[in-house]
């Protein structure tokens, strides 16, 4: 049987490879391809464009968080399928790549605790599989965000 949330997470990532690129992270992902989508894996391919590189023409530090952060998000959804929140995100840089260059993102979920899910991240650079970056990525389920101001409950603004 299918997960429930493994067609959403298709229907995401096709959303984003077509995205116009007004809109983020469209802009940043447009033209990813899945190669596998899992319960809890996400394995894709980017090719690296123009609008991602920096001054120096490698891809910019930031571009490659918010690919890092999006895909991490989504292999968190297609393992539990609710809505959840950032809550924190470390990541290491180890390498670069140029325009052109074709990159492999994998982001796996490795662990549960209670409201808590934590996924690894990693991008490589394709023809010689040197590693880009590694992070990881902390989400809570957003139910579990919500405080008390003056009794009453409002969701938190994180």
């Amino acid at each position: 049987m299918v997960h429930p949330a493994l067609p959403k997470v298709t229907a995401y990532l096709e959303e984003l490879s077509n995205a116009s690129l007004d809109y983020f992270p469209g802009s940043i992902l447009q033209g990813i391809q899945a190669i596998h989508v899992g319960k809890g894996i996400i394995e894709c391919k980017l090719i690296i464009e123009d609008r991602v590189l920096g001054e120096d023409g490698t891809i910019h530090t930031g571009a490659i968080a918010a690919i890092m952060e999006n895909i991490g998000a989504t292999a968190i959804f297609s393992a539990g399928g609710s809505d959840h929140a950032s809550v924190d995100f470390n990541y290491s840089l180890y390498s670069t790549a140029k325009k052109q260059d074709e990159v492999k993102i994998e982001a796996r979920v490795i662990g549960r605790k209670d409201d808590l899910t934590s996924a690894v991240i990693e991008i490589r650079r394709e023809c010689d599989e040197e590693l880009i970056a590694t992070g990881r990525l902390w989400m809570v389920q957003r139910r579990s965000l919500n405080v008390k101001h003056n009794g009453v409950d409002l969701p938190s603004k994180l």
